[in-house]
């Protein structure tokens, strides 16, 4: 089963430095789109970012988001497009994705991410992860 393990060993250590040095707030499961999610204010913007990056190497805008990979896209058009501002993000492989959306008025962020396609058993990994 080729989603079985996709959140391997080097996947969960690039997520844990993430969580370890997430600036923002607590992590919480946005249900509709099964991701975890965290907001901050902008002030944080820098800190956000290099977190980000421990696990997030790869991202896309509006205007480049034809060049992701197809699998990439689709996640965008499930959750709703992505707009100006906003940036789909990808670990090493498709399979890690996130969603940087900052808020209508621009004083928030949050980041969104989940895994492309898992089984119950990597779910469970990641939402323990982000402590979910």
């Amino acid at each position: 089963m080729r989603y079985a393990a996709a959140m391997d060993d080097a996947m969960a250590q690039q997520l844990t430095l993430l969580v370890q040095s997430w600036p923002g707030g607590a992590w919480s499961w946005d249900g509709r789109f099964a991701t975890a999610g965290s907001s901050f204010a902008l002030a944080l913007e820098p800190q956000a970012r290099d977190s980000a990056v421990h696990a997030l190497t790869r991202g896309w805008t509006a205007k480049t988001l034809d060049e992701a990979p197809a699998s990439l896209r689709a996640i965008c058009d499930r959750t709703g497009g992505l707009r100006a501002g906003q940036r789909l993000l990808a670990g090493a492989s498709d399979e890690l994705f996130g969603l940087w959306w900052p808020w209508g008025g621009g004083a928030t962020i949050t980041l969104r991410i989940g895994l492309a396609a898992a089984v119950p058993e990597t779910t469970q990994r990641f939402r323990t992860l982000f402590r979910l």
